[in-house]
């Protein structure tokens, strides 16, 4: 026959399995918050990084710009003849060229930069960094980067130089003679400064 002990230790591992459910619950839902807040940091560096290649890609659409249009009286201070992408509006419309894109949205300003005769002028924000060659014209382009909630602004300082092309098509094998008339209005564009703005 089977014998009893005086104590009652009935339900005692019904008690402890509780008891293991609820530290493993609450083990497994601090695990799930430090991956979630992970996840969150992760989400907000990518979307960080999108929008700088995006800032960085109106960069490359003002440059493609300058390549057909270097006119400094387009982007300059005088908003009479500026086109669209100039950091001056014409008649009192937005500045800056705003374009949509597949993953988020690009502003892009172009400043034409004065020239600069003196080296105290190559400090100023509004001249060309170097004394002034006579060939070359200076622009600012500022380009914004938006994806979701993240902001990136880069500055770029571009210079240009006239490309006199021949007005008759020809391939680029074919040798011209120096006296036939040539089309202007292309320009070689080469990258001067490229900076991270911070907002």
């Amino acid at each position: 026959m089977p014998v009893r002990l005086e104590s009652d230790e009935s339900g005692v591992a019904l008690g402890l399995a509780v008891i293991l459910v609820v530290l493993v619950g609450v083990m497994a839902a601090g695990l799930l918050a430090f991956v979630r807040n992970d996840l969150d940091v992760v989400i907000t560096v990518n979307q960080g990084q999108g929008a700088l290649s995006l800032a960085d890609a109106g960069v490359q659409a003002a440059r493609t710009q300058l390549r057909s249009d270097a006119e400094p009286g387009h982007y300059d201070a005088d908003p009479a003849e500026n086109v669209e992408w100039a950091y001056v509006a014409p008649d009192g419309e937005t500045s800056g060229k705003s374009l949509i894109l597949e993953d988020g949205t690009v502003r892009v300003e172009i400043q034409y930069l004065l020239p600069s005769t003196t080296a105290a002028q190559t400090e100023e924000g509004d001249h060309a960094p170097e004394l002034h060659p006579s060939r070359e014209t200076y622009f600012k382009v500022t380009s914004e980067g938006t994806v979701r909630g993240a902001r990136r602004k880069v500055e770029a300082i571009l210079y240009t130089t006239r490309i006199d092309v021949p007005a008759a098509n020809h391939t680029s094998n074919e040798t011209t003679s120096t006296d036939s008339p040539t089309r202007p209005g292309f320009y070689a564009v080469k990258l001067w400064t490229w900076r991270e703005l911070f907002a």
